[in-house]
């Protein structure tokens, strides 16, 4: 079930060059060293026939790997939770399979198969009392493993991810899985006040060797994550990042804007959303209708004056379509009259 962190996730790390830095620094020393880095390749770019299973995994890279004098490839399958799921283990040993079984057709001999977890949030419940007897503790030991790399960013400071030798946007993605999610409003804020070296290098990509993502993209969906799982107030954080990227408020407020009405990024509504995670992006996504004239006065009255009472009460009285269409049309119209236009 797809959640703002696994969005975040797959946005940034489904592009090699954004991966190889975290894959780097989350492999074991010698591994990493042995690995020709200059051909990380997604699976599905080296094995364009094999197709991942979107309930099994985040995704992959194939790699070649030189050992005892040999070069193979190294398959690193990605996986990323941001709770605690007591199946993982099973998961990832049924997606090594299944990777490893695709892959050997194509192969000489079966690839080497090493998957890599990452997850925060990660609460495991009470386990109860009573002690496991023998017998059942040699069960849990006889039942099918597969050895897996585990980053928890828990269990990581800030301090070691920004130390970590990673692409801006790839430091700035674990920073704000492992932070946000329990930020108040002032407490984002002062986050993205400290990270702001990093949203403005996000911000300035627009080519290679960084992109895909372009820097404008990648900002759309670090405001869009924010949104989404705090509670900070939409206009704030368009203040905040106009600020931090010396762009005009009015643009950084029309594209969150729209990302909320629209839901135009990948994963924004792809499945419902459980809990509370749910009844936060239909009411931020979406917005109450209230809310939603607020924004909208706000935006009509920086672009053209302010406005007379007969505009502010036909705001009052609109529908959730109009809304939308006159939210549309506000960052290309011309007048005012435009905007509310019934054509």
């Amino acid at each position: 079930m797809q959640t703002p962190h696994d969005t975040l996730f797959q946005f940034t790390f489904h592009h090699a060059h954004h991966a190889e830095g975290w894959l780097r620094h989350v492999l074991p020393v010698e591994l990493a060293k042995a690995v020709d880095w200059t051909r990380l390749l997604p699976i599905r770019e080296r094995f364009p026939g094999v197709r991942a299973r979107p309930h099994l995994a985040d995704g992959g890279f194939v790699v070649p790997v030189l050992l005892d004098g040999s070069e193979c490839l190294l398959v690193l399958p990605t996986e990323h939770k941001s709770a605690f799921f007591a199946a993982l283990a099973a998961q990832v040993l049924r997606y090594s399979i299944h990777l490893q079984r695709a892959l050997q057709r194509d192969l000489d001999q079966p690839p080497l198969v090493l998957p890599v977890v990452l997850r925060h949030g990660w609460v495991e419940p009470r386990r109860t009392a009573d002690r496991e007897s023998e017998l059942v503790q040699w069960l849990r030991r006889a039942q099918p493993r597969q050895h897996l790399v585990l980053h928890d960013l828990d269990a990581c400071s800030e301090r070691e991810i920004q130390s970590a030798g990673l692409t801006p946007l790839a430091e700035l993605t674990l920073l704000c899985l492992k932070h946000l999610r329990t930020c108040d409003e002032p407490q984002v804020v002062a986050a993205f006040h400290r990270w702001q070296h990093l949203l403005r290098a996000v911000d300035g990509v627009s080519g290679p060797p960084w992109a895909p993502p372009v820097g404008a993209d990648a900002i759309d969906m670090i405001g869009w994550y924010a949104l989404a799982v705090t509670e900070i107030d939409s206009l704030v954080l368009a203040d905040t990042l106009a600020g931090i990227l010396h762009r005009d408020n009015f643009t950084i407020m029309s594209t969150l804007e729209r990302t909320f009405q629209k839901g135009r990024l990948q994963g924004l509504t792809e499945g419902k959303l459980e809990g509370k995670l749910e009844g936060k992006l239909e009411g931020k996504l979406e917005g109450k209708l209230e809310g939603r004239r607020e924004v909208l006065l706000r935006l009509v009255t920086r672009r053209f004056g302010a406005v007379d009472p007969g505009v502010v009460e036909r705001l009052r009285r609109s529908a959730e379509d109009e809304l939308d269409r006159w939210l549309d049309r506000v960052l290309d119209a011309p007048t005012l009259a435009a905007v509310f236009s019934k054509t």
